[in-house]
């Protein structure tokens, strides 16, 4: 029987913070007076800290021993709150500074027509999906995302029909080729071939890591109007993640929802593509 199944998102994974090495390194830079009256250094819990936020401005200030007047005698003035300081960066374009810090997500029964084009952004990426080579499906599970044209068909019990027929060809065709007693590379090998005549729709798992250069880039153009359906009702949940976790990082993007009700546009304030 054909289960339909909704996609969903896990951030399993961030970029933390080494607190005593941190320390060192800006004590050896000169930078005690600045680092005292940061909020990651005075924090009672490590979970009172955005260390990605943290990585990102340390990374930035020291390419210019931004820390503080005298460092660098060539300054004279600094930017002290943390928030400016960012959003000064941003608004330049100086991205490079935000591959420094990475999250790693898992992307639950999607589709493969969603890892299709997942995958095709690779600059500042790591990517971990399930093998059909090697996964032998036990029955088809469809991804279907709230809202899209997909769940609004009429015609949708017709199309599960159909879907059911081809799970049970290929049920059949896997009961009738590969049997317990033969040896792993050999059941690969079969598995692999009868894949083929699995939909792309079929619901799938991918792990993928992405810095947050890289994730500015793609939550703003896999949200746009003409992105597919999937793609906007995951990266949706993606923003919602990162502006509630990075507000120093996601703070200048608004939200614009979708006139077919999947998710939204977002949108950065300061400067596109950084």
């Amino acid at each position: 029987m054909v289960t339909w199944v909704e996609p969903q998102v896990f951030k399993i994974a961030e970029t933390r913070i080494n607190r005593d090495d941190l320390v060192g390194f800006l004590r050896f830079l000169g930078a005690d007076a600045w680092m005292e009256k940061q909020p990651w250094y005075r924090a009672s819990s490590p979970d009172d800290v955005e260390d990605s936020s943290t990585v990102i401005e340390i990374a930035g200030r020291s390419c210019y021993k931004s820390f503080g007047v005298g460092l660098n005698p060539n300054i004279t003035k600094i930017r002290e709150d943390s928030k400016a300081y960012i959003e000064n960066v941003l608004s330049k374009g100086d991205g490079s500074i935000f591959e420094q810090a990475s999250t790693c997500w898992a992307f639950v029964d999607c589709s493969r027509v969603f890892t299709h084009e997942l995958v095709r952004h690779r600059a500042g990426v790591a990517i971990s999906q399930e093998s059909l080579r090697y996964v032998r499906p036990r029955e088809l599970r469809m991804t279907m995302v709230p809202g899209s044209e997909l769940s609004r068909l009429s015609n949708l019990d017709e199309v599960t029909r159909s879907l059911e027929g081809a799970e049970e060809e290929y049920l059949h065709l896997v009961e009738g080729t590969i049997r317990p007693e033969m040896k792993f590379d050999e059941k690969k090998a079969w598995t692999s071939a009868l894949r083929r005549f699995l939909p792309d729709g079929m619901a799938t798992n991918i792990v993928w890591t992405a810095n947050h250069r890289t994730l500015r880039w793609v939550l703003e153009m896999r949200t746009a109007p003409g992105a597919e359906a999937e793609m906007r009702y995951i990266f949706n949940k993606v923003g919602e993640i990162l502006l509630r976790d990075y507000p120093l990082i996601y703070g200048d993007f608004v939200v614009k929802p979708h006139e077919d009700g999947v998710g939204g546009q977002w949108v950065p304030k300061i400067r596109s593509k950084v």
